[in-house]
């Protein structure tokens, strides 16, 4: 009896072994937490949303979340970090317009932005928003371009570092222009909107999250946002394609994995990514930020990547500017 039992023992082990090996990755995934590692210091858009969205998906995926903010070198450090780590859908990154820029202006990159990974999905996008200092008499882009050309080299434009969205952004607007304005880069956000608080720089571009506050207190005035559509928050400011400057700039922010992580996870994730974006109270929440939340598939992402790292690549071309 004790061998029959031992014969049914082992044939059961090598049963749940061969059913176990059947499994493809996906249909176990996750199994411990998942890290999401965010280029960022804590508090901005990419840390927000992998605290709320992300941290949801994989809650209803039935695990916790460890968000790992690795700041420095204008994302590079964090993106390298992941581009080295196990394909296996435990380590994943928040990527938004650095991520495409990157190629175009950051010498020596330790990872190759297209083929090092794979796209999940697109987690939001928005219009970010052209402000000036109140000291600054144009009300309109029309004026302030006009001023510009009028005093060219006295205005200045910051941004959160060379080579950064703001920075190309303006480069392109001056190109396409034809003016002359002075580019001064801070190290991140927060500085940049001191110093035009301060009236230390005359404008900038940024997301809606960081400047609505102080342009609803007038300590800022907004002349267009960067979309191709109007901010629900500011109705009456036109886009920039409105005031008359062929550019648009849409900030977005997307999921990636390491290049070799199973079909099946990245489709787990996108799906219950989607879903969560679908949720009431977080929707709400991403539009009161001026985020909106997008959920596109692996193969939109993509595409948009794609076609992001070409676009940057010609700004660069055209404009001359470059990560100093």
């Amino acid at each position: 009896m004790h061998a029959i039992m031992c014969i049914v023992g082992a044939c059961m082990g090598m049963y749940l072994a061969a059913a176990v090996q059947a499994q493809t990755p996906g249909e176990t995934y996750p199994v411990k937490p998942v890290r999401i590692v965010v280029p960022y210091t804590p508090g901005g858009s990419n840390d927000i949303l992998a605290r709320t969205v992300l941290a949801k998906a994989i809650a209803d995926m039935g695990q916790t979340t460890i968000v790992d903010n690795r700041a420095g070198g204008n994302t590079t450090i964090g993106t390298h970090l992941v581009a080295r780590a196990a394909p296996d859908g435990y380590t994943l990154l928040t990527v938004d317009n650095a991520y495409t820029i990157g190629p175009s202006v950051q010498v020596n990159l330790q990872y190759d932005t297209l083929k090092d990974f794979v796209r999940i999905t697109m987690l939001a996008m928005t219009s970010s928003v052209w402000v000036v200092h109140p000291s600054v008499p144009a009300k309109s882009v029309k004026e302030l371009l006009a001023l510009a050309k009028a005093q060219p080299g006295r205005l200045t434009y910051g941004s959160t570092g060379s080579g950064t969205t703001g920075h190309l952004a303006f480069a392109q607007i001056r190109h396409v222009a034809g003016v002359d304005m002075v580019h001064v880069p801070y190290k991140g956000g927060a500085p940049q909107i001191t110093a035009l608080l301060s009236g230390e720089v005359s404008m900038l571009l940024s997301v809606p999250p960081a400047l609505l506050t102080h342009i609803k207190a007038g300590r800022m005035r907004a002349l267009a946002t960067s979309g191709e559509k109007r901010l629900p928050a500011l109705p009456q400011t036109p886009t920039l394609r409105e005031a008359g400057v062929p550019v648009a700039v849409e900030a977005f922010w997307g999921l990636n994995a390491p290049v070799g992580t199973p079909a099946t996870i990245v489709n787990r994730l996108y799906e219950s990514i989607a879903r969560a974006l679908k949720a009431p109270e977080l929707r709400a929440r991403l539009e009161d930020l001026q985020l909106q939340p997008v959920g596109s598939t692996p193969a939109q992402f993509e595409a948009f990547v794609q076609k992001e790292v070409t676009r940057w690549a010609d700004v660069v071309k055209a404009t001359g500017a470059k990560a100093e």
